[in-house]
Order: C-alpha cells, then sequence, then structure tokens
C-alpha cells in the first residue's frame, strides 16, 4: 500500500503514538505474567487494566467508523483517494467501497471488544471474590485438635 502522507517515527500523531505503547506495554504484560507467581491480586488488578482496555479499544472502533468510511469524500481540493488493487481488480476502482466494507470491520471490532469487555468484567467480578487466609489446620499434626 502506498501513502503520501509519510511521519517521522517522533513526528507520528499522538494517538498512534499511545497506541503503539499501549500495544508494546501489553506485550510486556504478558512477558512479565509468564514469570509470576500466581496471586489472586495481581488477577484483580490485570482484569481492572484489561476491562479498562477492552472499553478503549471499543470506543476507538466506534469512533473511527464514521471518517474511515467518508474519508474518501472529505479529501482537501486536488487530492484523492485510490485504491491500490485498482487495475487489478475491477471490482475495486472506487476506494468508497473498500472504505465501506473497512467501516463494517470497525462495527464488528466494536461488537468483539465489547464482547470481550463484558467477558473481562466477568471475570474482575469474579475473581474480586477471592481471598487467601492462614489456613488454622496448618502446621498441626494429623489427628491434633485445635484448643
Amino acid at each position: 500500500m502506498s501513502t503520501r502522507t509519510n511521519h517521522e517515527p517522533d513526528d507520528r500523531p499522538e494517538a498512534v503514538q499511545r497506541a503503539k505503547s499501549g500495544a508494546q506495554a501489553w506485550r510486556a504484560v504478558v512477558h512479565a505474567q509468564r514469570g509470576a507467581a500466581p496471586d489472586h491480586a495481581d488477577f484483580y488488578n490485570l482484569a481492572g487494566h484489561l476491562v479498562d482496555t477492552f472499553a478503549a479499544i471499543e470506543s476507538l472502533a466506534r469512533l473511527l467508523a464514521d471518517p474511515v468510511c467518508s474519508y474518501a469524500d472529505r479529501q482537501p481540493p486536488g487530492k484523492r483517494v485510490y485504491d491500490d488493487a485498482r487495475g487489478v481488480d475491477r471490482w475495486r476502482e472506487d476506494p468508497r467501497e473498500r472504505l465501506i466494507d473497512a467501516r463494517c470491520d470497525l462495527d464488528q471490532l466494536a461488537i468483539a471488544a465489547g464482547c470481550a469487555l463484558d467477558v473481562a468484567n466477568r471475570f474482575w467480578s469474579a475473581i474480586s471474590h477471592i481471598g487467601v487466609e492462614d489456613d488454622p489446620a496448618a502446621g498441626r499434626a494429623e489427628g491434633e485438635v485445635s484448643r
């Protein structure tokens, strides 16, 4: 795919920079959790962050849907959007068709993120009821009675 707008890494829009940071952060979370001892407090805290993340993804997908769909019609004078499959795929001559498909994909992404959000919320709720306490029977010999 070709585009006329190229950004240097430090010149990218804030939203793009933050999305990259978020993706890198979640990869680091997965890596860190692989070596972590199981702990319900960690489960609870990670669940809360998952809920927040899925809510943000759902919101972003919904926010992008309309601008993506109307992108071809919002170009400044002298600019036009094209589909790089032109001349190869006769069904893709008008970039608006692909943009409509992309909008449908964003709608599906929003729905999927919303479903993931619901599941993450249920997990968060379930794990919030879990605790750890000292076992009063621990350390006593078999058959010993507590006094």
